[in-house]
């Protein structure tokens, strides 16, 4: 006989993501709309989640996620100020609008850029 290899850790991920997604099922056809959007995140961020938790971190790719998570972050608001400078009219100050926009989305950008950085980062060799 041979030996039982060991369970992958990707297999584990297929239980809870079957049921995430019966219930998401489940909830469009109850009308519950509020349940099926819950169910449907939860089924995406589930892998993201379980590969953060699950990877081996090394020296310096916190910190290096976090300088990722700053210059991702300044990438919304230059591309609105860039676009408000190209406006006519909001050279002067005439669009806060859209600098607001920047603003708002500079921080989700930021986690964004830092979680891809920490799924996909790599040692130095």
């Amino acid at each position: 006989m041979r030996p039982r290899e060991p369970l992958s850790l990707n297999a584990l991920l297929l239980v809870p993501a079957l049921a995430l997604a019966a219930l998401a099922c489940v909830a469009v056809s109850a009308r519950q709309g509020a349940l099926a959007t819950a169910a449907t995140l939860t089924l995406l961020l589930l892998p993201i989640l379980f590969r953060l938790w699950t990877r081996t971190w090394y020296r310096g790719l916190v910190l290096r996620g976090v300088g990722v998570f700053l210059i991702g972050m300044h990438v919304p608001l230059l591309l609105a100020g860039v676009l408000a400078y190209g406006r006519i009219g909001c050279a002067e100050g005439g669009c806060p609008r859209l600098y607001l926009m920047g603003v708002l989305v500079s921080p989700v950008a930021g986690a964004l850029a830092s979680v891809i950085y920490w799924l996909v980062g790599r040692p130095p060799v």
